[in-house]
């Protein structure tokens, strides 16, 4: 695919693309999952599960905006409703993508709040 080509593909389908290919990496490495991404995801785009361990992931791919700690807060109340020990994923292109307010949020957060770049 060409440069120009890319550049054609809106970002629902670009924010598609991402979530499928975590849901790939993923399976790759015998975690049970499903993409449930989409219009009413309540902050879920990606379930997943390896060995009773669940995990919910929120998938920004985001190439000029920041992640900023409301995303991680986002993640935090959505981790709020699940049930003890889940992990609260955000995937995002580069780590660069994760404000240091975010980092730190995540890292002071009472959940299993894990920020990830692919």
């Amino acid at each position: 695919m060409t440069k120009f080509q890319q550049e054609e593909i809106s970002p629902i389908q670009k924010g598609k693309n991402f979530e499928m290919k975590l849901e790939k990496l993923l399976t790759d490495a015998n975690i049970k999952c499903e993409i449930t991404g989409g219009p009413g995801d309540k902050g879920i785009d990606i379930k997943g599960m390896k060995k009773g361990v669940k995990c919910i992931i929120e998938c920004k791919n985001w190439r000029t905006k920041n992640i900023d700690c409301s995303i991680i807060k986002q993640i935090e109340g959505v981790l709020s409703r699940q049930s003890n020990g889940t992990i609260g994923i955000v995937a995002a292109p580069s780590m660069n993508r994760y404000t240091p307010g975010a980092k730190e949020t995540a890292r002071t957060s009472i959940y299993n709040v894990i920020p990830v770049d692919n």
